[in-house]
């Protein structure tokens, strides 16, 4: 009976619709009217009438879409017919248009219905679009006026540390364990004049971007190191070099899986990705950024500087009165750590901790050491003179047609990195079919295996650590414990003549080696020895160029620095801060090796505060909340000052519109809003997530190349009458050689008393 009136009603509407369409359509659109009428009432608590901050932060169209059926469905049901939509369900182009094309008509009913305007707005302005262009699209319906989206950012500002001062009220309360730390940048533009005369130039914009980020790790029973002022400690352990040789081997192994197919198809889903390390369960967490934004200050200039401090000291440090109840990291460059230095220091005879800034305790991040240590890499192995030198990094920058290798490593870093691991991976790949009896890259056949399709998966993992880590031992470390012997032999000997002028320090002065005076300074008592005991200064000769194999040894110094540098990296993605802080054990001979005196430095305080400088719970948390990760995973992290950097493009992309200082402070507060609301978009439009900088394209094919081309050229038999024709500095087989000159008076000279204004010694 049902489907028998259904039937007749449906004749009787057809019938109408054919004979009387306009009267049709007339009450269809009153029926329209009363729907959209209703839904655009004031207070009538739709979605597109939510504009406060939390509608935003909150934002789904699973929830528009949902409204507008329940309040207007015979509206939405016109509209999908107009798009033709095939589903509801689906969220595809369609579907956004239907919603979209939903919110414009009802916000032309009522300009009160402007959630999706103030939306498109929010991309716009990110985007960098002109307040003229927004105008003209909020004429349109598109969006809100320019100034509509300022005021509503404007009104916003007290949220983005909201959250982070609830934190240090509790902190300072001990009300719960989570901490926070700070990091800031340099932010740089020049502003170009339309038409350049004397008193209208470039004008060069230096402001500051902060960020603060929520610990990941909270340390509960902290244990406090053995100390930091021994010179030994400042270079690895022989235990702690045996640590080196098992992730050496990890990613050795990596390597052969990734660029052997034989080795892949057995290996490639079975073998770990991720070396187990004390916090990789929060190494996988997300973690929480509340990004700052702008201030009116240049990091160059210290009373600006110090006004900064004063004023994050007030906003974020957790006090008693005017000390300081716990310090804050404030992490960055190797230029923000001393500058915040600097400040302390000349804030230092204030009464009070707050006055001396002892509210922060600096830091330099990972992704600058990283791209340092790339650098001194490149000091040592290249040159663009050495392109007729087979096997140099130069050499294979043509061959491969790396085109995008110049200039300063820090203009091109992931250039650069992408060149050395190519040429890593080959070496490794090139070691390892040597080991097995091949010469060849053409015939896979010669590769001598055993068969892995009878082992078992821990078997198959056991044999291929076993060659790789045989491999390690025999080209990195020599067959030897410790590669820093050398070195070691010059810290631990007193009477070595690199510490002939510290040797008698005691009490803070230096005694002469042959009478009763003592001397606050080294200088003084060297020209005291030279003029009263006719001690010559000795100067360092260069010492005669032996006979080598240059091609051989410069082959193994690349794979050993290569690796090095991988080390720290993969450390970086793993969210592995013990190894973080390690690696600057390894990095500080060959910074000053290559006369990287900030990074030198940088290393010596690094090594200090993981050392026994900070207290127990400051040590912990130092080494354990290195990192940022955005999309969860354990090998998801990438440095903190790695994120600032993705921070100020973003800014600067966000800025394009605003063209004077004034303007661009004005706006400075609104750029960090504005990349968290449109973030919460795209994901709430499941446009999937950015690419990330720790995966690298795929290229095997440029790794087999040049692993040929090394087995052709015999790299692993030595021949004592193979030269390069350019002659690079500091060529050795081993780079931990003939790195000892002035390391003493250096480690003396930097080694920190206190983790405040931790500027050099001047006495030496």
């Amino acid at each position: 009976m049902l489907d028998h009136k259904e039937g007749i009603t449906s004749t009787i509407v057809n019938i109408l619709c054919q004979s009387y369409p306009a009267e049709v359509v007339t009450r269809v659109c009153k029926i329209i009217d009363e729907e959209c009428s209703e839904i655009s009432k004031r207070g009538s608590g739709t979605c597109l009438q939510g504009k406060c901050f939390k509608d935003f932060t909150e934002f789904s169209w699973d929830s528009l879409n949902k409204d507008l059926i329940k309040r207007c469905p015979h509206t939405v049901q016109i509209l999908s017919s107009i798009v033709n939509i095939p589903s509801m369900e689906i969220q595809e182009k369609p579907f956004f248009h239907l919603m979209v094309s939903s919110a414009i008509s009802l916000h032309g009913r009522n300009h009160e219905m402007s959630a999706i305007q103030y939306v498109t707005a929010f991309i716009l302005a990110r985007g960098g679009c002109t307040q003229r262009s927004m105008e003209v699209l909020c004429k349109f319906g598109l969006c809100v006026h320019p100034y509509t989206v300022r005021n509503k950012l404007k009104g916003w500002e007290d949220k983005l540390d909201e959250e982070l001062k609830e934190l240090k009220e509790k902190w300072k309360k001990n009300e719960q364990p989570l901490k926070y730390q700070l990091v800031g940048d340099n932010w740089d533009m020049d502003i170009l004049p339309s038409y350049r005369t004397t008193d209208r130039r470039t004008q060069s914009l230096h402001l500051f971007q902060i960020y603060a980020i929520v610990d990941r790790y909270t340390p509960t029973n902290p244990i406090k190191s053995c100390g930091f002022d021994d010179n030994i400690t400042y270079i690895p352990s022989i235990s702690e070099q045996k640590i080196l040789l098992n992730e050496l081997t990890f990613l050795f192994a990596t390597s052969i899986i990734r660029n052997i197919p034989q080795i892949a198809q057995h290996l490639q889903n079975v073998y770990p990705q991720h070396i187990q390390h004390k916090h990789s369960h929060y190494a996988a967490m997300k973690t929480k950024q509340y990004p700052l934004g702008l201030f009116d200050t240049n990091e160059n200039k210290t009373d600006e500087m110090i006004r900064l401090l004063k004023d994050l000291t007030d906003r974020y440090v957790p006090l008693d009165n005017d000390n300081v109840a716990d310090a804050v990291f404030f992490g960055g460059d190797r230029l923000t750590d001393e500058r915040v230095q600097c400040a302390q220091v000349a804030t230092k005879d204030s009464s009070t901790s707050k006055g001396r800034l002892e509210g922060f305790i600096s830091k330099s991040e990972d992704f600058h050491r990283l791209m340092n240590l790339m650098e001194a890499i490149f000091k040592l192995t290249y040159s663009t003179e050495s392109a007729a030198d087979p096997c140099t990094v130069h050499y294979y920058r043509n061959i491969l047609g790396y085109r995008n290798v110049k200039g300063p490593v820090k203009n091109a870093y992931r250039a650069y990195k992408l060149l050395y691991y190519t040429i890593g991976d080959a070496i490794c790949v090139a070691m390892f079919r040597n080991e097995l009896g091949t010469c060849s890259m053409d015939v896979e056949d010669e590769l001598t295996l055993p068969d892995l399709s009878r082992m078992s998966v821990e078997q198959k993992k056991e044999w291929l650590n076993g060659v790789c880590e045989k491999l390690v031992k025999k080209w990195f470390f020599e067959e030897s414990d410790d590669v820093f012997q050398e070195i070691r032999e010059v810290l631990e000997n007193p009477h070595h003549e690199e510490n002939y002028w510290t040797s008698t320090l005691e009490s803070g002065r230096f005694h002469c080696h042959h009478c009763s005076k003592d001397y606050k300074r080294v200088s003084s008592l060297k020209a005291h020895e030279s003029e009263k005991h006719k001690i010559p200064l000795k100067h360092s000769t260069k010492k005669k160029r032996e006979t080598k194999d240059e091609v051989h040894c410069y082959i193994m110094m690349l794979f050993k620095l290569v690796m090095l540098h991988r080390n720290f990296d993969s450390a970086v993605d793993m969210g592995d801060g013990s190894r973080c802080v390690r690696s600057a054990k390894y990095e500080l001979p060959i910074y000053h090796k290559t006369h990287k005196i900030k990074y030198t430095i940088s290393s010596i305080h690094t090594i200090a505060m993981s050392s026994g400088l900070l207290n127990p719970d400051q040590e912990e948390r130092f080494i354990g909340n290195r990192f940022v990760n955005l999309q969860g995973g354990v090998n998801s992290n990438i440095a903190l000052d790695e994120y600032i950097e993705m921070i100020n493009r973003d800014t600067k992309a966000s800025c394009t519109g605003h063209k004077t200082k004034e303007s661009i402070l004005r706006h400075s507060k609104e750029y960090p809003l504005l990349v968290q609301l449109t973030n919460q978009l795209e994901a709430a439009s499941s446009m999937g997530t950015r690419k990330g900088f720790h995966h690298l394209p795929s290229y095997c094919s440029d790794v087999q190349k040049v692993a040929k081309d090394l087995l052709e050229h015999d790299i692993f038999r030595q021949n004592e009458n193979r030269k390069l024709n350019k002659k690079l500095p500091g060529l050795d087989k081993n780079p931990f050689l003939n790195c000892t000159k002035d390391l003493s008076v250096m480690l003396h000279r930097h080694r920190p008393l206190s983790p405040y204004g931790r500027l050099r010694d001047s006495t030496f």
